[in-house]
């Protein structure tokens, strides 16, 4: 029985893993296809991100209040992130005709948390995480692992550069730690946000 349960678990996982691997693919190479349109991939990541929003609301989701604070919470100090970034040179966007801060960009950041989370979230379950170590463990290898990989698919489709050396990729190694840090951070915040607001939580307040 326990080797059937952990087969079970380990196909689960691998499979999850694979879902969001693709995921994550098909949204860089959207990006990365039609960056050039800055405007109309705003408008499509918009709509995604408010049916997102609006499904969680519709079926009275648990979590619909910490799916939205931390989609709100995420596109803000993304956007905030990102003015500094541009401003001091540390990275250019591409093909914006004289522009330099991409519409998308707000709702990108947003859905960055959502797709982290919502990841983190079935991770947890499918691999029956209970202790907070293993959490805090998982939660920063997915910092590190998925939001870089999104970046490259990016990055090489000609989006944006950087400045900075030392890159994996077109990532350089010390873009790799502040996302780290960003993704980290914010999850850091949904923690206070939740035992302050009392919401049950398995990411960021378990019962």
């Amino acid at each position: 029985m326990k080797t059937a349960i952990n087969t079970y678990s380990k196909t689960d996982t691998g499979i999850l893993l694979a879902k969001n691997i693709l995921k994550l693919s098909i949204a860089g190479f959207f990006i990365g296809s039609f960056h050039a349109q800055d405007a109309w991939v705003g408008v499509i990541l918009a709509l995604y991100l408010a049916y997102s929003l609006v499904k969680k609301f519709r079926i009275h989701a648990e979590d619909r209040y910490v799916f939205l604070t931390g989609s709100l919470l995420g596109g803000l100090l993304g956007v905030c992130c990102e003015a500094w970034g541009i401003y001091y040179g540390h990275w250019e966007y591409h093909d914006l005709g004289g522009r330099a801060f991409p519409y998308w960009l707000p709702f990108a950041w947003s859905l960055a948390f959502t797709f982290v989370y919502q990841l983190e979230k079935d991770l947890f379950a499918s691999l029956r995480l209970e202790r907070t170590r293993d959490k805090v463990i998982l939660t920063l290898l997915v910092a590190l692992i998925f939001p870089t990989y999104g970046e490259i698919i990016t990055i090489q489709m000609g989006v944006w550069t950087y400045a900075w050396p030392y890159q994996f990729f077109g990532v350089p190694l010390l873009a790799i730690f502040l996302l780290v840090v960003f993704h980290t951070g914010v999850n850091y915040l949904m923690v206070q946000i939740c035992r302050r607001m009392g919401w049950q939580n398995e990411v960021f307040h378990p019962a």
